[in-house]
């Protein structure tokens, strides 16, 4: 069974887009994501997601984009048994994630704050920069994502 998960893919309009680090994990970079709560469309998934983890209200950004089917990959024997310890999802091989692209104005300010905190920085980068840092697991679907999104 596959973790339904929205990611959100944040552009400044002119070709870079936002690189996370990981507060848990320095130097693993990634997009914003997150779990769908039962009862959530992945789209509120996403704008919650952006609330959180970055701390942009609705007028701060627009989705101008998401790939219509999402995409599934499975996470590494590791990382499935550091799920178990963790309840809520253990029974999942990995994810399927529905992906939206944000655009927001590049000079916007990001609050890593406003709820639990997820990441130790953000900051602009390139597409290929967010491929080549991310986990080996997830690279496939992450350049599939940016092609789609006509960024790569």
């Amino acid at each position: 069974m596959y973790r339904p998960n929205a990611a959100v893919i944040v552009t400044d309009g002119n070709g870079k887009i936002l690189l996370c680090e990981r507060a848990d994990l320095p130097d693993a970079i990634q997009t914003v994501q997150g779990g769908i709560d039962e009862g959530e469309s992945p789209e509120q998934a996403a704008r919650r997601e952006l609330s959180e983890e970055i701390g942009l209200t609705h007028s701060q950004y627009e989705i101008v984009d998401r790939i219509a089917e999402p995409m599934r990959y499975v996470w590494p024997e590791h990382i499935k048994q550091w799920f178990v310890s963790h309840k809520e999802l253990d029974g999942y091989v990995g994810q399927e994630q529905h992906f939206f692209l944000a655009k927001v104005e590049p000079d916007v300010h990001f609050n890593l704050t406003s709820h639990a905190q997820e990441f130790s920085r953000v900051w602009w980068g390139s597409p290929e920069e967010m491929v080549e840092r991310s986990w080996e697991y997830k690279k496939e679907i992450l350049r599939s994502a940016l092609e789609q999104f006509k960024l790569l």
